[in-house]
């Protein structure tokens, strides 16, 4: 996702986000989307963190500097 105002409003509702997104096809047809839809599915959150960490390594970022990205549009700090 990279509108940040998207990912903002996917956190009010994470169940509907994650229901609009397991019933796209075509993020669905996205290898590494659909390995993180399965993960969620099995609660397997350290497979979840690890994935956020290395697609933040492959952004050249931290998780806590999305973090405090989100925390900010927030107006949490």
């Amino acid at each position: 996702m990279n509108n940040p105002l998207g990912l903002l409003q996917a956190l009010q509702n994470p169940q509907a986000f994650m229901q609009n997104v397991m019933s796209n096809n075509q993020i669905m047809q996205n290898p590494m989307a659909k390995n993180a839809v399965d993960m969620y599915r099995k609660g397997d959150t350290a497979g979840l963190k690890s994935m956020a960490e290395n697609l933040c390594k492959e952004r050249g970022t931290t998780p806590q500097e999305v973090q405090n990205m989100i925390m900010s549009h927030l107006g949490m700090q």
